[in-house]
């Protein structure tokens, strides 16, 4: 599965991290994420029907995002992990990464985050 589709600086306002502050004021997070699947069968037929759409990933990053509130980016990138490979059975592997570029760090910084990689199970 060499074929990779991706998203690039999907931002969303939601509540997550270990401070009280976080959790209810909430705050941006930055999503990039990358999933793996052979576009060959759909992509030379031109054929949307087979295809696994961004936007339907997208949909699935946001709600996974702002439906449950995780004190860990590492779980919040987990789950949204978990749920592509769960609904789109299309994709084999896909790459999260979260970015929380206003975390609550007593310093000068750009941007804190974290990258995970998952595969689906073979089976």
């Amino acid at each position: 599965m060499n074929d990779r589709i991706f998203l690039r600086g999907v931002q969303v306002h939601a509540h997550h991290g270990v401070f009280a502050e976080e959790q209810a004021l909430g705050q941006r997070f930055v999503f990039d994420v990358d999933y793996w699947l052979d576009a060959h069968s759909y992509a030379g037929a031109d054929d949307i029907a087979r295809a696994v759409s961004y936007n339907d990933v997208y949909v699935t990053l946001v709600e996974v995002a702002t439906g449950q509130r995780f004190d860990l980016i590492e779980a919040l990138a987990e789950a949204i992990a978990a749920a592509i490979l769960a609904r789109f059975a299309a994709v084999r592997s896909v790459r999260v990464e979260v970015h929380k570029p206003s975390a609550p760090i007593a310093g000068i910084f750009s941007d804190v985050g974290v990258e995970i990689l998952r595969h689906r199970a073979e089976g």
